[in-house]
This record gives structure tokens, C-alpha cells and sequence, in this order.
């Protein structure tokens, strides 16, 4: 097999200047969000969990918690919220990433999920009862290889109107 590593050379060059700006614009953005983390380690690369977490923080008056926890938000009233957060709109944004668990001790009280358009800016956020999405079996289950892997669930955009609680006025 031949490698053309110089035309790959070529293009990482095109961009070279474009990746910079990116990585320097989303350091800054990372600096800027730690200040509203309430201590939280932000790890990793994930701006768009990192702002459906703050945005749910700020919106419903918690804090964060640390990773220890099944869920990221909690409020002085009592509400535990795991934060699911998907950017743009092509097919899958309503799904959420994995769910280890949905029953048990230590469960959440709520799940808030957040959608951002292209530009990281809030779209729409639902807050569910975790007790509803229990007993309307919105949960299902993740099957990998024919193995379970964990749980997701979906938002039905016209059918959880009842549980909406943002939506942007573009």
C-alpha cells in the first residue's frame, strides 16, 4: 500500500491556521465556563455537554456536582438532574447518550435535555420527571453485540410539548 503523506502535509497546512484559531477560541470558551462550573473539573473536549450542564444550572438555580454522581445538577430543593445535551439537527439529535441505570438507590429526580442549534446557542430544554419516564417506559434499552450496554431515551419533539420548559424565539 502507498501513504501519500505529502498530500496530507498539504492539506493539514490549509487548515493549519483555521485549527489554531479553533483551538485557541475553545481554550478561551473553556477558561470562560470553569468560572461557572461551581468547582466541577470540566474534562475532556466536550463543549456541548459542558453548556447543556451550565445552562441547566443556571435555569433551574443549582449547582454542579462532581462525576461521583449519577446525575450533574442539583438544586437546594432537592432536584437531582443528569443533563443530556445534543447540538444541531441532523437525524439522532433527540437521543440521548448512555443512562447506566434507571432504577435503584441514588436515582435522579429529573433529566433535563438540552438542544443546541449549529452555534452552541439553546434551542429547546425538556425537564422530565425521572418518575414519568419510568412509568411511560421511555427508556430503552442499548444493546451492543447483543449485549446490554446501558439505557437511552429519546424526545419526541410534538408529543412532550407537557415537559418543555425553553424554547428560543428565532
Amino acid at each position: 500500500m502507498d501513504f501519500d503523506f505529502n498530500s496530507m502535509d498539504r492539506i493539514e497546512k490549509d487548515f493549519s491556521g483555521l485549527f489554531v484559531t479553533l483551538s485557541m477560541t475553545q481554550k478561551k470558551i473553556r477558561e470562560l465556563l470553569v468560572e461557572h462550573s461551581d468547582g466541577k473539573v470540566l474534562k475532556g473536549d466536550e463543549l456541548v455537554g459542558w453548556l447543556g450542564e451550565i445552562y441547566t444550572k443556571i435555569a433551574v438555580g443549582g449547582y454542579l456536582v462532581d462525576d461521583s454522581f449519577e446525575h450533574d445538577v442539583e438544586t437546594t430543593s432537592g432536584m437531582t438532574i443528569p443533563v443530556k445535551t445534543r447540538r444541531g439537527s441532523n437525524s439522532g439529535w433527540t437521543r440521548t447518550s448512555a443512562i447506566p441505570k434507571i432504577e435503584g438507590e441514588e436515582v435522579p429526580t429529573h433529566l433535563m435535555f438540552v438542544h443546541l442549534d449549529e452555534d452552541y446557542v439553546v434551542s429547546e430544554m425538556w425537564l422530565y420527571p425521572w418518575q414519568d419516564l419510568i412509568e411511560k417506559e421511555r427508556f430503552r434499552k442499548h444493546i451492543v453485540r447483543g449485549n446490554f450496554r446501558s439505557y437511552y431515551m429519546s424526545v419526541n419533539p410534538t408529543k412532550d410539548q407537557r415537559y418543555k420548559v425553553y424554547a428560543s424565539n428565532l
